[in-house]
């Protein structure tokens, strides 16, 4: 159904790896998705930071919250799997979609960053690796949260019928998963998620 990520929610995804080996953090979470998202060149990062999330702002409210974790440490198993499809989300699906964009197994290996991305492009500057992009198990892989945060952002395009994942699915997405490392920071910067949902939904529907 999904040829590709857009190139913002690539550089999103390459950004939480980013971000993730920065913080010397061994698993990429939702809140390293968030951090992410707060970087991105684009209108959504306006959105973000009108309700008072800024890469600074994030990063305080994780040292205020005293949360080294960054969220559950396994991966989806059978249980967490069916749960999602009693609200028509498939695992398959969304395996499907990320390795369109990021080669067979993509679910399934060690985080590297591809090579040919133009690191000043994605604003990225240092994320150039090689070999293709994959994550999962291996040095930096996706938490149980982050990779529910995917399969939400996949439930999220499905439902504005869009033909890709825009960043704007990614930071929906990160915003249903409930993890709690997310919920900490916008407790602590006060953030009113549903209004910020719907600016962010209102922000995909402009830009359709």
């Amino acid at each position: 159904m999904f040829e590709r990520f857009t190139k913002d929610a690539r550089a999103v995804v390459i950004g939480a790896y980013e971000v993730c080996r920065a913080r010397g953090d061994d698993e990429i979470g939702p809140v390293h998705v968030l951090l992410a998202l707060t970087a991105t060149d684009s209108p959504m990062r306006g959105v973000l930071a009108q309700h008072g999330l800024e890469a600074a702002s994030v990063d305080e409210a994780l040292r205020a919250e005293s949360n080294p974790g960054m969220g559950p440490r396994r991966g989806l198993d059978d249980d967490d799997a069916e749960a999602l499809r009693a609200v028509g989300i498939d695992l398959d699906a969304i395996r499907a979609a990320v390795e369109a964009s990021f080669g067979e197994g993509a679910l399934d290996g060690p985080v590297s960053i591809p090579s040919g991305v133009d690191d000043d492009e994605l604003g990225l500057a240092g994320a150039r690796g090689r070999g293709r992009f994959r994550f999962g198990g291996g040095h930096l892989p996706f938490t149980g949260g982050a990779k529910k945060s995917l399969e939400l952002a996949l439930r999220e395009a499905i439902r504005s019928r869009s033909g890709e994942i825009r960043a704007e699915h990614l930071a929906l997405g990160v915003l249903r998963a409930d993890d709690l490392a997310v919920t900490r920071v916008l407790w602590h910067l006060n953030v009113d998620s549903r209004a910020l949902r719907t600016d962010l939904e209102d922000l995909l529907r402009r830009s359709a």
